[in-house]
């Protein structure tokens, strides 16, 4: 099932599926939510996700990634 990024999933916080902080969603824009985070962090989703970032202190994060979305967070799927 794939769950679709909007608008009001600014401001969540990213987790992977263990409930560890990956950064926070600050813009969606075609269909990715951008999460900031900080530079290591970002290095690592970067090479994780088949997605770029927006600019080095962001990465994209499109709906196949997303494991879940609930009313404070995004879960990340990670493939792990």
């Amino acid at each position: 099932m794939t769950v679709a990024i909007t608008e009001e999933d600014v401001d969540k916080t990213v987790v992977d599926r263990d409930g560890t902080e990956m950064g926070t969603v600050v813009d969606v824009h075609h269909g990715a939510a951008h999460v900031s985070a900080d530079d290591e962090t970002v290095e690592e989703m970067q090479t994780r996700l088949p997605q770029g970032g927006i600019d080095e202190d962001t990465y994209a994060v499109h709906d196949e990634s997303i494991a879940e979305i609930t009313d404070d967070e995004i879960v990340l799927d990670l493939g792990e």
